[in-house]
């Protein structure tokens, strides 16, 4: 992603699609040389990119769905997390638990599923290796037609 926050094509470097993790923060470190890249963290969303550029083809026309990494700076620092009016911010944490990005995510999803609520956002708590975490904070909104 450039400066200016648009995706970019890496024209230096002839990398396909990373899938190790160490890989992809190995990667991180190479793009952004002179930042301090401690981690990364999987996106909760989608991204639509467009003129994705094929490995070995100069046109640049194909658009596809994906699900990027962030690369992460310095000194781990949860995500700010929109409280709404009537929902409810909550985390588990569990420093025994070294936990992947969908694990937290199901186990906020669930948490809120208890209380009949929604998974509205959530953000990784405290890394514990790469890409992986010991909590999440999540925030839970009702679901539609429920007043609190």
């Amino acid at each position: 992603m450039s400066e200016n926050g648009r995706w970019t094509s890496d024209t230096k470097r002839k990398v396909g699609c990373l899938k190790e993790k160490v890989d992809i923060l190995d990667y991180c470190k190479k793009v952004y040389p002179k930042n301090d890249i401690t981690n990364i963290v999987e996106s909760s969303h989608y991204v639509k990119i467009g003129n994705w550029c094929k490995m070995g083809y100069n046109k640049c026309k194909h658009t596809d769905w994906v699900k990027p990494y962030r690369c992460l700076e310095g000194q781990f620092q949860s995500d700010a997390l929109l409280v709404p009016e009537n929902c409810i911010f909550d985390h588990v944490h569990n420093q025994s638990k070294c936990w992947p990005f969908d694990r937290w995510n199901q186990t906020a999803a669930q948490a809120c599923q208890d209380r009949d609520h929604n998974l509205r956002s959530f953000a990784m708590l405290l890394p514990c290796g790469i890409s992986l975490f010991s909590g999440v904070e999540f925030v839970c909104c009702p679901f539609k037609g429920n007043n609190l």
